[in-house]
């Protein structure tokens, strides 16, 4: 289901890859007859961390007058932390006028519940991404077949964060324990590429 856009709401959470939501925001930009090159009134975060420094001058931006008539803030970043959620509440509940927030999120439940009331949700994507049905299959097998996933996993070279996320939010739609929850959002908070991927999986493999 697409969105209204002669009532385009303040702030709409796109649940996708990030690929599928550059071209949704081109598409639509376009539809709008927004310009993005050379758009005084367009900003992009497509930052590897959305921070509490990133919520802070976004909020900073946005109540600053706009040029064009219409404010467009596109953020899309691989992971955009607690802090910066909770920071934007305000802006996303109470924006400027002709001001527009797209957040861009690969799955739904690693956005806080009181920030993703806020916002009008859409789906760009259909059905589980790989990443998705990594985490299920992970998530249902044995101590044994677990730590042969995560030699395969590093065998493949697949992308450890977004693997992180995608297992975070199914144990969250799935309800789980927070011990679970817990230990992989510990974990997911200091990962970078320096961390052995096969090591962190395995670990994993034995505490949850």
């Amino acid at each position: 289901m697409g969105l209204d856009v002669k009532n385009l709401h303040h702030a709409i959470l796109l649940v996708g890859m990030a690929e599928e939501a550059d071209s949704y925001i081109r598409s639509l930009c376009s539809d709008l007859d927004i310009k993005i090159a050379n758009n005084p009134d367009f900003f992009a975060f497509r930052t590897d961390t959305f921070g509490i420094d990133e919520a802070r001058q976004l909020k900073s931006l946005s109540i600053n007058k706009t040029v064009t008539g219409r404010k467009i803030f596109f953020i899309s970043p691989v992971r955009m932390t607690l802090e910066a959620q909770n920071a934007l509440l305000k802006t996303f509940e109470d924006p400027p006028s002709s001001t527009h927030f797209f957040l861009v999120t690969r799955e739904e439940a690693l956005i806080l519940p009181t920030l993703r009331s806020r916002m009008e949700v859409m789906h760009l994507s259909q059905g589980l991404t790989l990443e998705s049905q990594d985490a299920k299959k992970f998530l249902s097998l044995s101590v044994k077949d677990r730590l042969l996933f995560a030699k395969k996993f590093v065998a493949e070279e697949k992308n450890l964060v977004i693997f992180l996320d995608s297992l975070l939010s199914l144990l969250r739609t799935q309800d789980r324990k927070q011990k679970s929850i817990k230990a992989i959002y510990n974990i997911r908070r200091i990962v970078n590429e320096s961390v052995s991927s096969r090591l962190v999986i395995e670990h994993l493999s034995l505490v949850l």
